[in-house]
């Protein structure tokens, strides 16, 4: 009964709502120690929905990787790259075996990659009994559960339909009986991926229940970790506890402050399990993850030091994710680098710093490229214009003014050949007004 006393409201979507959703999965070989077609038996239990493509892998043996235990972080990832670069597919399911477990680990190709997307780190396990392989026998409820991390892990253009998938299998998991074989160790793992499925299928529609739902989950999940001695697997339960706090503060009217404290309090706990030297993407996500709560606490409050908390984690997170090593990621780095700077110069009064925004506008732009992304670039111009236009009306600085109207000029020229007439009549507006600030400089 424990699974039907957990959705037992939540609605069934037509399945014809989600003709359009096909996410192509691999199952690779399970480790040497799991029973003889392990991952072949997981294939084959996921072959049968039309929204999943299904196949199996069998990797050769340098390429077992699953246990962390014996693989470093970037060995583990980049195995893991490699075959998901080999098979097309969307996502990556792979397992080894713990005594009478089985450890289940998903990968996506840009698992750090997405800053803005539900952060779904690759330290999440799902651990089912072993019993199910050697039976060839799977509970519905854990298959369904399968599902849902695969379709919520999976990065696709239509959101609407996985959105509505997710919700139809968190409705047939409320329906479900409980799993036979299922002792207290299984039930947090259970319980953090279950919350992560539902959290996925409200991020556009979250309401005060479904935060009080999901913190119930993973409070539970919380109270039977210390069972299992995983202390990444209670900095997951955190880390998706301040994901629930953080998808709050940012969609819902009320305890905004709340919740943007819970969150902070919550990525700031999940960075002491995932130490920046063992785990560096995780570390940075939750560092990019803490700038976005503090940015977003300073819009609820004005308070100049969360701003200045912002731009510290953003830092942090430039350090791991590099123009190198995730270019794209990068660049949202140095763009809200550039926006948190320049408020906080303007704020603050500080030249000097809103000049370093400027620099990570720029930074920005070696990504984003006039040639190849001239609508991002532009956007970026106009940033920079604003910033020499409030530096050239607070200190009457002719050339500040003059510099400002270069950079919208730019912009504007962009906005013009792509027929944005709203952006393009902005540029004029803003050029206008500088433009009169440098003639009453001159009257003086």
């Amino acid at each position: 009964m424990f699974f039907k006393s957990l959705f037992k409201s939540q609605p069934v979507t037509n399945p014809a709502q989600n003709e359009t959703l096909k996410i192509k999965v691999a199952v690779a070989a399970f480790e040497d120690d799991c029973p003889e077609n392990s991952g072949k038996l997981l294939a084959q239990c996921l072959s049968g929905k039309d929204f999943l493509d299904v196949t199996y892998y069998e990797s050769p043996a340098d390429n077992v990787f699953a246990n962390l235990n014996s693989r470093n972080f970037f060995d583990f990832l980049d195995s893991g790259k490699k075959i998901l670069n080999a098979t097309g597919a969307d996502v990556l399911v792979h397992g080894f075996r713990e005594q009478n477990k089985i450890c289940l680990k998903f990968q996506v190709l840009w698992q750090y990659e997405r800053p803005d997307s539900a952060f779904f780190s690759l330290l999440n396990n799902l651990y089912v009994p072993l019993s199910y392989f050697q039976e060839q026998n799977f509970p519905e409820s854990i298959r369904l559960m399968i599902e849902g991390v695969i379709v919520a892990a999976s990065d696709v253009k239509n959101r609407k339909a996985q959105s509505e998938k997710l919700t139809e299998i968190v409705a047939k998991i409320g329906r479900e009986q409980s799993p036979q074989g299922l002792g207290l160790f299984y039930m947090p793992y259970i319980l953090n991926v279950l919350a992560l499925i539902y959290l996925c299928s409200k991020t556009d529609v979250l309401k005060l229940q479904d935060v009080k739902i999901i913190s119930d989950l993973l409070a539970t999940a919380r109270k039977y970790q210390p069972v299992t001695k995983d202390v990444l697997l209670a900095g997951n339960i955190y880390a998706n506890l301040g994901q629930v706090y953080q998808a709050a503060a940012e969609n819902l009217a009320h305890h905004k402050y709340i919740f943007y404290k819970n969150a902070a309090d919550c990525y700031r706990y999940t960075q002491k399990c995932f130490n920046r030297h063992s785990y560096p993407y995780d570390f940075g996500m939750l560092s990019y993850r803490l700038s976005k709560v503090y940015y977003g606490y300073w819009k609820q409050s004005s308070d100049v030091q969360a701003l200045r908390d912002a731009v510290f984690h953003l830092r942090e997170a430039e350090k791991i994710f590099t123009s190198v090593s995730m270019p794209y990621f990068w660049a949202a780095i140095q763009g809200n680098l550039g926006l948190y700077l320049s408020l906080l110069g303007l704020f603050s009064g500080n030249d000097e710093i809103s000049m370093l925004a400027v620099d990570n506008y720029k930074n920005r732009q070696k990504i984003y490229t006039k040639e190849q992304w001239p609508l991002e670039w532009a956007r970026a111009e106009e940033s920079i214009g604003n910033i020499f236009y409030n530096s050239g009306k607070k200190h009457d600085d002719e050339e500040y003014l003059e510099e400002a109207i270069k950079y919208y000029a730019e912009a504007a020229d962009i906005y013009e050949n792509g027929r944005l007439s709203a952006e393009l009549k902005q540029m004029q507006i803003c050029m206008a007004k500088a433009d009169e600030y440098i003639m009453q400089l001159n009257r003086k």
